[in-house]
């Protein structure tokens, strides 16, 4: 196991610089993740503050940066509509969701169900950051048009809202600002990808803003009236003691912390450090709970960020707590700046990060591929748009583990015949074969596992799938495994099927302990000592 960097005076300066460039380019994602969320943007920065500080010290990673991400921020957006229209209960509804989302890594921690995340394909995975992205983009139109609607949590419900905008009061200012941050993100990042072309943007962009005369930013919307901006540490609420409102939260907390797991699992892959997946789960849940109590939304590892941790070559842990703690003085004293960003802006920069989270190249490595994997990645992003995100993620979950038990309660059966040169070919499952290219003997091959469900089918299978013509039929289960006593009864009932209509029955590829555990079930099948081998040929 690696040992964990530590800060020295030859790394101080690269860790310096690198977690002032994660510092720089997360205030405007901070701020624009936070009025994704549903939230006051100044929260944003007390997530980032407080989770990402806490979770810099307690973890084991110099390349892990937490904080809000684009992905919770949608889950937390979901959970708390229902209460934004009654102010005291938002705080404290965000406390618990906080909390809650902080124990359940824990949970996962103590309970050692990390390998969970082990069933989750590709396919899922990438469903749920197109999902995401569509997502994203799509519930950034009415900030952008600056008319910002309340209440929408899916896809269909930014449909409605779009359809009630006053067309005639849309903010053509801010849509031009937004459209300007927004492709100045996207150029930025393809020409200087080091540079912090997202502060740069924001910066440019609300100087423009404040230096334009008034008569020409009529009607421009700002984030200071779309949402409360104030400098200092924004105001919190403890935990409220209500069992209904922690009920109604336990399940967006549980989305919330596996879609932050997995975040994670993908920047720790990125940087072979799988290594400290335990540690960095345990030092989130630690680092959520606490920011509960400190005005701040659930937070996760951010993948943007994070990257940008390994782009400026951190060498220690100091970095990612660096990049929490400058942010603080932009919290205590920058709300009268934050309060003249146009709201464009931010949406414009919210549709750019959606942008980049996008995989073209792996969409079409894997549209490409099966038609299982096409399934799952078509019916993960429909969930995501269709249903609220949080829901998304546990059906995309759901979906992952069923077709997993689906897969492996089927042994997988390969048939053969044997021509006139006594080579093998391979028969179809089911139809007559030709007789004139084999004897009445044919083989089946068995792969997979042979318990429980596998086992209980493999008769049935047999039975199905069994060539007319056949009079020998040798099996080979070289290549199966859990051979248990399931296994036995199922071998058991193919053989008196196959001796009641009259076929010769060999089973080879058995080990001793199968055949002694036959002896102790009181079974006598016909084994014997032979094992399925094919010849290479050359066509």
């Amino acid at each position: 196991m690696t040992v964990p960097h530590r800060p020295n005076w030859s790394s101080l300066g690269q860790d310096v610089s690198a977690g002032l460039l994660v510092a720089l380019i997360g205030i405007p994602q901070c701020l624009a993740y936070a009025m994704l969320a549903g939230v006051p943007p100044m929260y944003g920065l007390s997530t980032a503050i407080v989770a990402g500080g806490l979770a810099a010290l307690l973890g084991r990673s110099h390349r892990v940066t937490v904080g809000p991400t684009n992905t919770t921020g949608l889950i937390v957006l979901a959970s708390l509509t229902p209460y934004a229209g009654h102010p005291d209960q938002l705080l404290p509804a965000m406390a618990i969701l906080t909390l809650l989302a902080g124990a359940w890594r824990l949970v996962i921690v103590i309970a050692r169900a990390e390998r969970i995340f082990n069933f989750i394909p590709e396919a899922v995975m990438l469903g749920f950051a197109t999902g995401a992205a569509c997502l994203i983009a799509w519930m950034q139109i009415d900030d952008l048009l600056g008319q910002p609607q309340q209440g929408v949590r899916t896809a269909w419900a930014q449909a409605m809202a779009l359809g009630r905008l006053d067309w005639a009061a849309v903010d053509y200012l801010g849509v031009g600002l937004g459209v300007t941050a927004l492709v100045g993100v996207l150029l930025g990042r393809r020409l200087w990808p080091r540079s912090p072309v997202a502060l740069i943007m924001l910066l440019l962009t609300t100087l423009v803003t404040v230096l334009l005369p008034e008569p020409f930013k009529a009607g421009l919307v700002l984030l200071g009236e779309s949402a409360l901006i104030t400098n200092g540490w924004p105001t919190g609420a403890w935990p409220a003691l209500d069992p209904q409102l922690w009920g109604s939260l336990l399940v967006p907390a549980l989305a919330i912390a596996l879609i932050g797991s997995l975040e994670l699992i993908v920047t720790l892959r990125t940087n072979r450090e799988m290594h400290y997946l335990t540690p960095e789960l345990r030092a989130q849940g630690i680092a959520n709970m606490v920011a509960a109590l400190a005005s701040a939304f659930p937070a996760s590892a951010s993948l943007t960020r994070s990257a940008l941790l390994k782009l400026g070559n951190a060498h220690s842990r100091l970095a990612p707590f660096l990049a929490a703690v400058v942010l603080l003085p932009v919290l205590l004293f920058g709300g009268d700046w934050i309060a003249q960003i146009p709201l464009g802006v931010i949406a414009g920069l919210l549709i750019a990060t959606a942008w980049t989270m996008l995989d073209q190249p792996g969409i079409r490595r894997l549209w490409i591929g099966n038609r299982q994997t096409r399934l799952l990645f078509g019916m993960t992003l429909a969930s995501t748009l269709i249903i609220p995100f949080h829901h998304a993620i546990l059906v995309g979950v759901g979906l992952s583990v069923g077709l997993f038990l689906w897969q492996t309660s089927q042994a997988h059966l390969r048939w053969f015949g044997r021509d006139r040169d006594d080579l093998l070919f391979d028969l179809p499952a089911t139809g007559e074969p030709d007789p004139s290219l084999h004897d009445g003997r044919l083989y089946l091959q068995v792969s997979g596992s042979l318990y429980f469900a596998a086992a209980k089918t493999l008769s049935g299978q047999v039975q199905q799938a069994l060539p007319a013509g056949c009079r020998h039929l040798m099996i080979d289960l070289t290549h199966a495994h859990q051979l248990r006593i399931s296994a036995v009864f199922a071998l058991q009932e193919i053989v008196d099927h196959c001796q009641a209509a009259g076929l010769e029955v060999e089973i080879g590829g058995v080990d001793n302990a199968f055949v002694e555990l036959c002896r102790r079930c009181g079974v006598q099948l016909p084994f014997a000592d032979w094992t399925l081998q094919r010849q290479v040929i050359r066509s």
